[in-house]
């Protein structure tokens, strides 16, 4: 696909960026399914450089950061508003065609992120993709995961069996996973989900938790 031009904006917030291989790599795998024209969800876009790209491609794109300062720079260096809301703040009318979420997840706590991906299933077309990203996990305890936004550091790490374990009770299958280190990000595990068709019953679950913690397993399951 050719980049489309964007309209001209303010040139002093456009930032310098340099793309690593591991976004060029992650960016490819989660546009090659897409139509001309789908309308992605960028869940954290930061200073906006994934969001610019996407519009670049031609894309429509809702995007939403929690912080007022980022959404400002990344609305400033693309010309288009930028919503200021957590995750679970964040509705829409109708259903997302994808779900960019490059490095956003890991700022929650780990009993955040079961409800969190719950709520963004349900932003999602059924068999639409959500890219997510995690430190990855060595079996390390420690502080933080040191983050490029201070306001937000990083709380989670996950390794693939962690991953795994945690969509398990959720509306998602792995569709792919791949993991990128370099020496300024260390090593991250990227993912590419599915969601299910069927969000019942947990979707409703997981609402009624409001953000507040893991779900107990069900004593009668097997």
């Amino acid at each position: 696909m050719s980049i489309s031009p964007l309209p001209s904006h303010d040139a002093s917030s456009s930032l310098p960026s340099v793309v690593d291989s591991s976004t060029l790599s992650a960016r490819q795998r989660f546009l090659k399914p897409l139509a001309a024209g789908a309308h992605l969800l960028e869940a954290g876009c930061g200073a906006g450089e994934d969001l610019l790209f996407f519009r670049q491609q031609g894309f429509m794109v809702t995007a939403f950061d929690a912080s007022l300062a980022q959404a400002k720079l990344a609305s400033r260096r693309c010309g288009q508003p930028v919503r200021v809301c957590r995750f679970e703040q964040m509705h829409n009318v109708l259903p997302f065609d994808g779900i960019w979420a490059s490095g956003s997840l890991p700022c929650l706590v780990k009993e955040e992120l079961a409800p969190t991906l719950m709520h963004l299933a349900s932003l999602l077309k059924p068999r639409a993709q959500l890219y997510c990203s995690f430190p990855y996990d060595e079996g390390k305890s420690g502080n933080p995961v040191a983050s490029s936004q201070d306001e937000y550091p990083l709380q989670t790490r996950l390794d693939e069996a962690r991953l795994q374990q945690l969509i398990a009770p959720l509306p998602f299958e792995l569709h792919q996973s791949w993991c990128s280190e370099d020496a300024e990000h260390g090593r991250w595990l990227h993912a590419l989900l599915i969601r299910l068709p069927d969000l019942a019953p947990t979707t409703n679950q997981y609402r009624r938790r409001r953000f507040k913690g893991p779900i107990p397993r069900n004593s009668s399951s097997s």
